[in-house]
């Protein structure tokens, strides 16, 4: 007697595993917006000079499972607009907001660690004017 097909068990394991992602909890988005905020109401954008704040950057960073930034892993991405000099300014106000507003911890599920342990972060000072 022959067993199912290969392709009825590539299927039962294909449905198999879509099931077992469906149910992994993820980081909700109003998790998300909060850390963004968080970080944004530290970020002093008005110590930038008018060059800077042309830059557009992404910082990286590790956290701790208190969700508190480790400041030695934090890292510059990608940077655009600006001089060499206006990027560092920007970076220097971003790095700052970030170790500023996670002195407390920002307050992330812990269950979740995995999902949120290695963060980017992009700041954009053209979003900022308006506020």
């Amino acid at each position: 007697a022959e067993g199912p097909s290969a392709s009825a068990v590539n299927d039962a394991l294909a449905q198999a595993l879509s099931g077992a992602f469906e149910e992994t909890a993820s980081l909700s988005q109003s998790d998300l917006d909060a850390l963004r905020l968080n970080v944004e109401s530290c970020w002093n954008v008005g110590i930038l000079s008018t060059e800077a704040l042309n830059v557009v950057i992404t910082i990286g960073f590790e956290m701790t499972p208190d969700a508190r930034p480790i400041e030695s892993s934090i890292y510059q991405v990608t940077a655009s607009g600006g001089s060499a000099g206006a990027q560092q300014a920007a970076f220097d106000a971003g790095r700052q907001a970030i170790v500023s507003c996670g002195i407390n911890g920002y307050g992330l599920p812990q269950d979740l660690y995995d999902q949120w342990r290695n963060v980017e972060i992009t700041f954009n000072p053209a979003r900022m004017s308006n506020r």
